[in-house]
């Protein structure tokens, strides 16, 4: 071994293997944070915000209208069609269903690109008309007794399985919305 001047013994510097404690837990501190980032990029767990909001966004103007209904004594419909959905109010007069223009909220409504509407109503699938048809009749009725046709609207995302079934439930007459089972399409 060499000796310095001074007389104290000198050796070269242990060499380093491997990685300290602090080292690897602020590798895996980082790594959290990415993997943090990238989940909430996506949506929480997997979750499709635009499909939630129109479930949510479909569930409140039905009881908006239902609450309408039952305030106002009109009969209601909801009127599904090929990309979307838009209410309709019966006038008894004329006796024909009439389109809501003059009401923001009751506005004609599009779904977003790439998501996908289907009505069941009575155990029948309905083949949605194209949205510039002539007849207004709607699908589902809203009655202002607070009654409702047996129905099943379902949303989903094109080539996605799953998706939110809304649908009248039992003899008290409520909305059930349910989501679908990822196998589901």
């Amino acid at each position: 071994m060499p000796t310095s001047a001074t007389g104290t013994l000198t050796s070269k510097p242990l060499q380093q293997r491997g990685f300290t404690l602090v080292e690897i837990l602020v590798v895996m501190v980082i790594i959290g944070v990415l993997a943090a980032g990238a989940l909430l990029s996506l949506g929480t767990l997997g979750q499709d915000r635009q499909l939630d909001t129109e479930r949510d966004r479909l569930l409140t103007l039905l009881d908006v209208v239902r609450e309408q209904a039952g305030m106002q004594s009109n009969e209601y419909g909801l009127r599904c069609f090929a990309g979307g959905y838009e209410f309709v109010v019966y006038q008894p007069r004329a006796g024909l269903w009439q389109r809501i223009t003059d009401d923001r909220t009751l506005r004609r409504r599009h779904l977003p690109d790439g998501l996908l509407l289907s009505l069941v109503v009575d155990g029948r699938a309905v083949v949605l008309p194209k949205e510039d048809a002539k007849e207004a009749a709607p699908q589902v009725l809203l009655y202002s007794s607070g009654e409702l046709n047996p129905f099943e609207l379902t949303l989903r995302r094109e080539g996605v399985p799953g998706g939110f079934r809304i649908a009248s439930g039992g003899d008290d007459d409520h909305l059930e919305a349910a989501a679908l089972p990822a196998g589901a399409t």
